[in-house]
């Protein structure tokens, strides 16, 4: 599924490649974030050693920035947005127009995958949705 990017996130996603090197395919501005979708293997450069790449992010948006690497299926691209929560099952129900993902994990593991504040699960629906058309994500 094609992505749209404005030119605001075309800026951002230049500023990230200049300063790190790492190759981004998507950019995400959130509430009080920024999350980046960087391409499979890019991820260490993203952040940096240290975390140093980040930081310098962070400084420069003025906002907590994430990372998130691509992945070329919907299972791995699920289990990097959910790390270090390990998912036992994906599975894929619904209409053509209105896809739903319901997601097994541990239940011990089953705030982890929410977040606080759900910010984890929402942060997943909008990244499912731009790359893969995905309506809902549900956690069990």
């Amino acid at each position: 599924m094609p992505v749209t990017l404005s030119n605001e996130d075309l800026q951002a996603i230049n500023l990230l490649e200049r300063s790190t090197g790492a190759r981004a395919t998507d950019v995400v501005f959130g509430e009080g974030s920024v999350i980046f979708v960087v391409a499979k293997g890019d991820l260490g450069r993203a952040i940096g050693k240290g975390g140093a790449s980040i930081t310098k992010l962070e400084r420069a948006f003025d906002k907590a920035v994430e990372v998130v690497e691509d992945d070329g299926t919907m299972q791995g691209f699920l289990a990097n947005l959910f790390r270090p929560v390990a998912l036992s099952e994906v599975r894929e129900s619904g209409s053509p127009e209105r896809r739903t993902v319901t997601v097994a994990v541990n239940p011990a593991d089953k705030g982890r995958a929410i977040g606080r504040g759900g910010e984890r699960i929402k942060k997943a629906r909008m990244l499912l949705k731009r790359k893969f058309g995905i309506e809902d994500v549900k956690i069990v």
